[in-house]
């Protein structure tokens, strides 16, 4: 299996990209952003992480931290100032 890259996704916005993970952590039903397959637990027996998923139909990966480090490295957040005092 192919580890996916957050280009293959063709997502618009970070806030796309992010909502995607999220409802991967969640573990609610999505859909293969690449060929529209239901998207699976990729250690389903050994209930190691709940944080891999995969595609069946187009053996993709979806390693959610990994997606996340390009997604901040990629569409870093513009606009918003954090002030630390």
């Amino acid at each position: 299996m192919e580890r996916v890259l957050l280009k293959e996704l063709n997502m618009k916005s970070r806030d796309e990209a992010i909502s995607f993970l999220k409802a991967l952590w969640d573990q609610k039903s999505v859909n293969c952003p690449v060929c529209g397959s239901r998207l699976e637990l990729l250690h389903k027996k050994a209930k190691k992480s709940d944080c891999d998923w995969q595609c069946r139909n187009c053996e993709k990966t979806f390693k959610t931290i990994h997606l996340l480090d390009e997604i901040n490295e990629q569409m870093p957040l513009r606009g918003r100032t954090i002030l630390l005092e």
